[in-house]
């Protein structure tokens, strides 16, 4: 068995004490290496980071050249980044205004509610009920184009127009947009009474007299003002006729006759054709 001489031990000592320094230099240059990116990339992100005002600028820019998704992109950014501040919250309102002039009615009902619930007591409220009423006015299209589906078009949008009508009066009588909320008002109850009649024929052309009737009186019950009143009666008491209540059908022509006397009809017109 050969001996180890005290030199080659030294010599092996020194040698391992090298490999540790070496070992540990790497460690703390990887360590150092790790930091300095770390510190570069929170720079970076500090740097990227844009102004509140100077994304609502940018956005606000975008707006009025149009470029709708660029203005959305700027907007949503400001309330990502700047959640809580007074631009954050009118972003909401502004994206409302975009999504509106984009026909996104969704998008614009969602924008516009949330501006109401982060800012209530806005001096704003009274224009962004008033865009919430417009908006549904705007929507409710379906079936201009398609008058032979009228029947089952969506009424829901005017029924919640009215409801915001009744909000908005009792909130703010003496408001500016009151006059505009009010034509909004009076165009969704002449669509509702539209609609009731459109139905109501439509059972009445499928000889679907006991239904026809039940819409007729409802429509002459709810919507007292509706300028073809005196139409609607005359096709009741036809439906009574063909339905074989020959009795309600010569009630109904004697109160006919006497509101026609008295001319307290909204307004006489011809049958629809």
């Amino acid at each position: 068995m050969s001996k180890v001489s005290v030199l080659d031990i030294v010599k092996m000592k020194c040698f391992t004490s090298l490999k540790w320094n070496i070992f540990c230099f790497q460690i703390f240059i990887l360590l150092l290496f790790s930091g300095l990116l770390q510190s570069c990339s929170e720079t970076a992100n500090v740097q990227i980071r844009l102004p509140a005002k100077e994304l609502y600028q940018k956005a606000m820019v975008a707006v009025e050249d149009e470029f709708y998704q660029e203005a959305l992109k700027n907007f949503e950014i400001l309330v990502d980044e700047h959640s809580g501040t007074r631009l954050a919250t009118l972003a909401h309102l502004k994206m409302g205004e975009v999504y509106f002039l984009q026909s996104k009615w969704e998008e614009s009902e969602t924008s516009y509610r949330r501006f109401l619930l982060l800012n209530p007591r806005s001096h704003l409220t009274p224009y962004v009920l008033n865009r919430l009423i417009a908006l549904n006015y705007e929507r409710n299209i379906y079936g201009l184009f398609a008058k032979s589906r009228d029947y089952d078009r969506n009424m829901e949008p005017n029924r919640t127009l009215i409801r915001e009508y009744q909000r908005f009066y009792l909130l703010f009588p003496q408001s500016p947009y009151l006059a505009d909320v009010k034509e909004y008002q009076k165009g969704a109850l002449a669509d509702l009474a539209e609609h009731e009649l459109h139905v109501a024929n439509y059972y009445f052309d499928n000889e679907a007299y006991h239904s026809a009737i039940g819409r007729y009186l409802y429509l002459l019950k709810n919507y007292p003002g509706f300028p073809r009143t005196g139409d609607v009666a005359e096709r009741l008491i036809e439906a009574y006729r063909l339905n074989q209540q020959p009795e309600l059908a010569d009630e109904i022509q004697k109160i006919l006759k006497s509101l026609r006397e008295r001319k307290l009809l909204a307004q006489l017109t011809t049958r629809e054709e």
